[in-house]
C-alpha cells in the first residue's frame, strides 16, 4: 500500500505587516461590507467546529469545517467574520470572528491538553538560543537533511535563484516542530505545544524580515520534495530569491515514514 502523502505551506510578509497567501480563493461580500485591517495574522479555531464559508454570514454556503485549534492565516475583518486562508487546504473563506483567536494569546498549556493526539504534548517553558550573528551554511546537517537541502538549492539553480545556506540557529527550531509534529501526532502549521512557525521562531530569538514554512509527510527526501515541487504554494516558497537561509527538519513518524519541516527566512 501506497504511503500518504501531505504537505502544507504558508508564507508571511513582515515587512509589509500583511500576509500572502497562495491558492485561488474568492470572498463574497456585499456593497455594504468593507474589508477592516486586523492587528494580528495567526488565528486558532477555539470552538470545537467552526464552518468556513464562501461569505461573511450564515446565508453563504459552507466550503470547510475546522476542528478546535486547528491553525489559519487571518486576512481581514468584516464586520463579525474574519476572512481567512487554510494553508492545508489552499481554501480561502470567512468564519464567524467569536470562535477564532489570536494565536499568540492562546494558552499553549491548555491547547495541548485538550488538542486530539495519542500523545499529550507537554507545555515547557521554551529556551531561548542566542541566534547567530552571522548565519552560514553549517557542516552539521544529517546526511537527509543535507540531501534535502541539496536537491532545493538544485531547483533554485536550474531558474538561476540563489542557494538557500542553512541557518544553524534556524535549523534547531525545524528539527523541533519536525520532532514535536512526529511524537504529538499531528500535521499543521500550527503548534500545541510552541504556536505558529512564526510565533516559535520568535520564541527562539530568529529574527527576519520575511518567513515560511513548508510541511510534508512522505517516506523518503526525494518524495517530499518532489511533492512540494508539484504543488504551486510549496513550489513558490522553494523558488522565492527573497529567502536566503533556511532551516529544515527531519523526523520518522509511523503515519507516513517521516514528517519534513522547511522553514524559510529573510535576513
Amino acid at each position: 500500500m501506497k504511503r500518504r502523502i501531505l504537505a502544507a505551506s504558508l508564507v508571511i510578509f513582515l515587512a509589509l505587516t500583511a500576509v500572502s497567501f497562495t491558492g485561488a480563493g474568492t470572498i463574497k461580500a456585499t456593497g455594504a461590507q468593507t474589508f477592516e485591517k486586523v492587528d494580528f495574522i495567526s488565528g486558532v479555531v477555539t470552538s470545537n467546529e467552526l464552518n468556513l464559508r464562501s461569505g461573511p454570514s450564515t446565508d453563504y454556503s459552507i466550503i470547510g469545517t475546522f476542528q478546535k485549534y486547528k491553525w489559519v492565516n487571518v486576512l481581514a475583518q468584516i464586520g463579525d467574520w474574519y476572512a481567512v486562508f487554510d494553508p492545508d487546504s489552499g481554501k480561502v473563506g470567512c468564519v464567524a470572528k467569536a470562535y477564532l483567536a489570536d494565536a499568540s494569546k492562546i494558552d499553549k498549556s491548555s491547547a495541548g491538553n485538550a488538542a486530539p493526539a495519542p500523545h499529550t504534548a507537554k507545555a515547557t517553558s521554551t529556551p531561548k538560543p542566542s541566534a547567530s550573528a552571522t548565519p552560514q551554511q553549517t557542516g552539521d546537517l544529517s546526511q537527509d537533511e543535507k540531501l534535502l537541502l541539496d536537491l532545493i538549492n538544485k531547483e533554485r539553480a536550474a531558474s538561476n535563484v540563489p542557494p538557500l545556506a542553512a541557518d544553524p540557529e534556524l535549523m534547531k527550531v525545524a528539527r523541533l516542530k519536525a520532532t514535536d509534529m512526529s511524537q504529538n501526532n499531528y500535521f499543521s502549521h500550527f503548534s500545541p505545544t510552541y504556536g505558529s512557525p512564526f510565533d516559535m521562531m520568535r520564541q527562539f530569538g530568529i529574527t527576519f524580515k520575511a518567513a515560511a514554512e513548508n510541511i510534508a509527510g512522505n517516506s523518503t527526501v526525494q518524495g517530499a520534495v518532489s511533492s512540494w515541487m508539484k504543488s504551486e504554494g510549496h513550489k513558490t516558497n522553494i523558488m522565492n530569491p527573497t529567502y536566503n537561509f533556511t532551516g529544515i527538519g527531519i523526523a520518522k513518524n509511523n503515519k507516513y515514514g517521516y514528517v519534513f519541516v522547511q522553514q524559510f527566512i529573510k535576513k
